[in-house]
């Protein structure tokens, strides 16, 4: 699927989020006909007069309430009146101040005995009494106070009871109905709001268009009644799409103003509930003008309304929902920034405890995701699941506004998982609406977007883990939203779009025909149904073409790719430069275009296939994915020219955008699982095309900072972040501690993934936002030490002077393998690149010579007890579980039949590593004394996993033998930079050997002992054993071999080990008690680090799908800050690793010995010795299993 043809997360406005702070309630206790016409005198006047000032409310209803808490009321309060109508007047008044109270402090103490006075209030009231219906409407009011708190159908059930007894006591023609009218239409509205019932829309605007005919032109109330029943109108146009309802709407609201005075204090809200009009006429049609009078409306109503007053919160909030319409239609950044600061402003503005508060976070969340979605900041989108987070904890089950929140969350979620590819983001995005949907009664308006925006998810996912459960559910929910949608609703567009991409979707898994068709038909009808102008036009266009792309794959009709580019070319000039889909756009577009070249063979075609490419890739916004394979796309399309045309171009301008989108691709604050995917999956073999164009133009310096920058990309990112900053803190001592403190956070979130797995799942959320906002934090701190004079290049890609001074003046062999060649670029100690290009080497060729390898190994499987491959698979459900490879010494191979490995190390030799030899001699004897030359070796790709060290001839006559042990020392590196370090200090070196003879739950190794007994022999006979250091049996705890590292320059580790993909992190040795991981070997400073010899299997064998990430634990413990490991190919006998251990510490000693320590000796050299001396000692070449798999990496 297209990467263009993503859904639309149509996310409502009012009936999902609640974003608008309406007057009705307010305006409805205005309305409230006068029904207290005996007055009680002194005590109650008195208090009624307190209560008139806010500062004394709360006294002045504590000291009601406790005086209602007797058996009547006192008899200075009677006088003359019946007593049981004294009482009710007076529990009313209890009533009314206890709801004030509520009003100006929230606490849900006060509305229960608001509405238990006001009840009490009604029972003492006879019916025949001229105050019953004012009580009635009053208490009616006060449960649906209590309704808008709570979200308890059963108060709303209890208003419009008690609202309709009010009505039906009030004759026609009474100057109260109107008002008692008009509560009951607040809520029947509010009913309708929640449960979705058609008829209480109707009997609400039936109520309040009668309310407002009753009322004559004058009246004070007449606007308020106007704008309340312009609500209702706007709320029924949201339902059924009816453009009448909106024209009434902004009608009402219209005249309600003009019957306004200034300077009354009903102005604002008046003005506040008319921008909503114009905001919603403008989702629907679109008009420029309606959304500019929208926020001109808003903010008159908030620069109207004093602070202090109740409504200012609802009054800042609304102008953000509109600056984010507007945002949406425009993409100026000023929009969205005002719409965040306004909604922000509402969000500090209210209390905790406030009704409001979780709808204000709510609409907040969604305008940080918005920005999100432009900008890509991490910050924002993590803020903006805080935020809706927030509404949902606050807002109980029952309200109706609950399912509203959960869907924008769930939108959050989807979001960030398209980002970052979190596997607990989709799930969380599914169940939260999957909640929306179930909480949402049928009917309700609101139903349709929440079963679109769960469809849109499960659809998500059916995209990661291809899950046939998750399309259909898609469908099916999608398919609901639309039949459940009018034909002209706003969102019938945005719904049929959705449905349209599932079947898409689905048809790229089934090929069923008849899914394509539906696609097309569901995406043309919503093109169709989407005037002009409308900002998501675009989109389904896009995603249109995208369906007729791919029918047209299928089946070939011209008419398909011909729809297909000209529905793509609509989106792309509908859409303004700097939106974050346009690349997308640009990219589908460029790839229809060459469907139709390789079709039609027209040049225009490919030429506007790579112009689109072009521009795609070298955008400054839209996804990094999305930009690195039209990158890929714009070298293919040149190269494709090249082929028809005979264009050519010397220019490697694409290779080096593709190059530099790796950062941005392999994100430094994603999971390292996720990066690692992202290499396996996106960057790939593109790295090894690039540089072998590289190579073709003759910029060999260029090719080799370019295989730096794609190979051991990780490990590389972790270097990076403990790079040292002498420079910077010589000359910005401040700014150098500020970045080295987020480099040091990030470094330990790097590398504590193993300890995140017990937490629990918000403190989990907490740390993955702090870790992305160090992650921000860092990319400032970078761009601002770039902008200061000297550090305009500052931990950016190395360039070739640098990675050649990395080779301390050996001879390091670049090997490369693309599509059509293999290429060795050799840099020779004085920093000149010889290339060698091997013609008769292609990627089948070495891809033969893997297999080689493989099957050169094979004899030996059955006898490891290795983890088989089909285990060593990742649950797509859930995070990956790491991949266990055991490491393990034992039994060795048996030495069965030699000639799949003599075979494979006689190709090895002849075609690739003796001309490079026969090529390379004068360089490689340079300044290397009468000691063998040095050779490191950094190969790439299917090359990583061969045996170059060992590459030869090998046969029963020794005057035929010849291999590269004969000409030089080889050593292995997994990147040019891993091979920088710091001098080691001279003298005598310390040394722990840590051995595990029987380490719990592992097999034996009794031949570690004997391997300890040899080392300590040779350190005695070369008068250093008093700086050795042996850990053995339950001595060698975690915690021993920890401190003992900190003292130690060389570790000699004899005992199991265990790699793990996809977090090497969690790559352990293991010890008596527990394991010691690489993670926990970084995070403890081992400022000695010199050598380590890692006496287990497989150390150096790496991941069989990373080729050139180097996933073992010898590259690790070069991370680490080992400057040189020796490790193992493959699985080693546990009676081997003895000897080839005491003749390497023989000639590493000796080195030493002879030197009186002034200079350091070299492990490289002591293995190359060791090895050979193993070789003469044992059965020769016949045996080359048991030497060849140990192997040096680094200096």
């Amino acid at each position: 699927m297209s990467e263009g043809n993503k859904t639309d997360r149509e996310i409502g406005w009012t009936s999902d989020a609640g974003e608008y702070i309406t007057e009705e309630h307010v305006l409805a206790l205005s309305e409230q006909p006068s029904e207290k016409n005996n007055e009680p005198p002194g005590e109650l006047r008195r208090l009624e007069k307190e209560r008139s000032e806010q500062d004394d409310l709360s006294r002045a209803t504590d000291e009601l309430t406790g005086v209602v808490g007797t058996a009547g009321a006192p008899e200075c309060l009677i006088g003359e009146e019946d007593e049981t109508i004294a009482l009710a007047c007076f529990v009313e008044e209890v009533g009314v101040s206890a709801w004030e109270r509520f009003d100006a402090e929230g606490r849900v103490e006060d509305i229960d005995t608001a509405v238990e006075n006001l009840r009490r209030a009604v029972e003492l009231t006879p019916n025949s009494h001229p105050d019953k219906p004012g009580r009635l409407s009053n208490l009616g009011s006060s449960h649906l106070a209590r309704f808008d708190r709570l979200g308890e159908v059963a108060d709303i059930e209890k208003a419009i009871e008690s609202q309709l007894s009010a009505v039906e006591l009030t004759p026609k023609g009474h100057p109260d109905r109107p008002g008692v009218l008009t509560n009951l239409g607040n809520s029947h509205l509010a009913r309708f709001e929640c449960l979705g019932e058609i008829i209480d829309i109707g009997k609400a605007i039936e109520s309040q268009l009668s309310a407002v005919e009753a009322t004559p032109n004058g009246h004070p109330d007449k606007p308020g009644r106007l704008s309340n029943l312009g609500n209702s109108h706007m709320r029924q146009f949201e339902r059924f799409g009816q453009m009448g309802d909106i024209e009434k709407a902004v009608e009402s609201h219209l005249s309600a103003i003009e019957l306004t005075p200034n300077g009354h204090h009903d102005k604002p809200g008046l003005l506040n509930n008319l921008g909503k009009s114009y905001i919603t006429r403008f989702e629907c049609l679109g008009e420029v003008a309606d959304i500019n009078k929208a926020i001109e409306s808003q903010l008159s109503a908030v620069q109207l309304s004093p602070n202090g007053n109740p409504n200012k919160q609802g009054r800042l909030n609304n102008p953000g929902s509109s600056h984010l319409a507007r945002f949406k239609r425009f993409g100026e950044m000023v929009d969205i920034d005002k719409a965040i600061e306004s909604q922000l402003s509402a969000v500090q503005l209210t209390p905790n405890g406030h009704p409001d508060k979780p709808m204000y976070l709510a609409d907040l969340g969604k305008s940080r995701m918005v920005r999100f979605e432009r900008l890509g900041e991490i910050g924002d989108i993590d803020n903006a699941i805080e935020s809706q987070l927030s509404a949902v904890h606050l807002t109980p089950n029952t309200h109706s506004s609950k399912p509203g929140f959960l869907n924008n969350l769930g939108a959050s979620y989807l979001t960030r998982f398209e980002r970052l590819g979190e596997m607990a983001d989709i799930d969380k995005s599914i169940k939260t609406q999957l909640s929306a949907v179930e909480l949402t009664p049928k009917g309700h308006s609101g139903k349709p977007r929440r079963l679109n925006n769960l469809g849109n998810s499960h659809l998500a996912r059916f995209e990661r883990l291809s899950e046939m459960a998750d399309i259909d559910k898609a469908i099916e929910s999608q398919l609901s939203a639309v039949e459940l949608t009018p034909g002209d609703h706003q969102d019938k567009p945005a719904f049929l779009n959705n449905l349209g991409n599932s079947y898409l979707a689905r048809f790229e898994r089934l090929s069923e025909m008849a899914d394509i068709n539906k696609a097309i038909e569901s995406q043309l009808s919503a093109v169709n149904l989407t005037p002009n102008g409308h900002p998501n036009k675009p989109m389904y266009l896009n995603n249109l073409g995208v369906s007729h792309a791919r029918r047209f794959k299928s089946l070939g009709t011209i008419a398909d790719i011909d729809m297909a580019t000209k529905s793509q070319l609509s989106a792309v000039e509908l859409t303004p430069n700097g939106h974050p889909d346009k690349p997308k756009y640009l990219n589908n577009l460029g790839g229809s275009h060459l469907r139709r070249f390789r079709r039609l063979g027209e040049m225009e075609d490919i030429d506007i296939a790579v112009a689109n490419f072009e521009q795609c890739a070298t955008s400054i916004v839209g996804p990094p994915i999305v930009r690195f394979k039209a990158a890929h796309a714009w070298i293919s399309g040149l190269q494709l020219k090249k082929i028809v045309f005979g264009f050519r171009t010397s220019s490697l301008r694409p290779q080096q955008t593709l190059i530099n989108l790796i950062p941005e691709l392999v994100w430094l604050g994603a999971p390292i699982y996720q990066r690692f995917q992202m290499v396996q999956d996106v960057v790939g073999s593109s790295i090894h095309e690039a540089v072998s164009d590289a190579i073709r133009a003759q910029e060999l310096q260029l090719a080799v900072e370019w295989m730096e920058q794609g190979r051991s990309i990780v490990w590389n990112q972790l270097r990076q972040l403990r790079s040292p900053l002498v420079d910077l803190q010589d000359s910005h001592p401040f700014l150098a501690q500020d970045f080295q403190d987020a480099q040091r956070r990030i470094e330990l979130c790097f590398l504590r993934s193993d300890l995140l797995a017990d937490t629990a799942a918000d403190s989990l959320e907490q740390q993955a936002q702090a870790h992305r906002s160090d992650i921000q934090r860092r990319e400032e701190l970078l761009a601002e030490i770039r902008s200061k004079k000297g550090f305009e290049s500052f931990l950016r890609p190395e360039k070739f002077p640098v990675l050649s001074k990395a080779c301390h003046g050996r001879l390091v062999v670049l090997l490369t393998v693309s599509k059509d060649n293999c290429d060795a670029l050799v840099i020779s100690p004085s920093s000149l690149i010889t290339h060698l290009s091997f013609t008769n080497m292609s990627q089948g060729d070495i891809s033969d010579l893997h297999i080689q390898w493989e099957c050169s190994r094979g004899t030996r499987l059955s006898n490891r007890g290795e983890v088989p491959p089909a285990l060593l698979s990742v649950d797509r459900h859930a995070h990956p579980p790491p991949m266990t490879r055991p490491i393990n010494r034992g039994e060795g191979p048996s030495p069965l039949d030699m000639e799949p490995m003599t075979s494979l190390l006689s190709d090895l030799w002849e075609k690739i590593v003796h001309p490079i030899v026969k090529e390379t001699e004068a360089s490689l004897w340079e300044s290397t004394g009468d000691r063998l030359p040095r050779i490191t070796w950094c190969p790439s790709g299917l090359l990583s996993f061969l045996p170059f060290h060992a590459a030869g001839i090998y046969g029963s006559n020794p005057e035929d033998r010849i291999s590269i042990s004969d000409f030089a020392v080889s050593s292995y590196t997994p990147s040019l930079m891993a091979l920088r370090s710091n001098p080691a200090p001279l003298g005598h070196p310390t040394m722990l050997i840590v051995t595990q003879p029987n380490t719990p739950n592992q097999n034996p190794l009794p031949g570690t002992l004997h391997e300890a007994e040899k080392i300590m022999k040779k350190a005695n006979m070369n008068k250093i054993q008093p700086y050795v250091h042996h850990l053995s049996h339950s001595q060698a705890s975690v915690s021993a071999v920890t401190e003992q590292l900190k003292s130690h320059g060389w570790v000699h580790l004899a005992c199991h080990g265990t790699q793990k993909f996809p977090d090497p992190m969690e790559s352990y040795f293991a010890l008596h008690d527990g394991h010691l991981s690489l993670a926990s070997l970084m995070q403890n400073s081992i400022g000695h680090a010199q050598f380590a010899f890692l006496s287990a299997c497989q150390t150096a064998t790496g991941e069989q799908t990373l080729p050139d990430e180097a996933m073992h634990l010898t590259s690790g413990m070069l991370a680490a800050g080992f400057p040189s490991v020796v490790g193992t190919m493959w699985s080693i006998e546990d009676r081997v690793a003895p000897d080839v251990a005491e003749a390497f510490y023989t000639a590493l000693f000796e080195e030493g010995r002879q030197s009186a320590w002034t200079t350091k000796p070299e492990p490289a050299y002591a293995l190359h010795s060791a090895l050979r001396s193993y070789r003469e000692r044992s059965t020769g070449d016949r045996d080359l299993m048991q030497w060849v798999p140990f192997v040096h990496y680094g200096i």
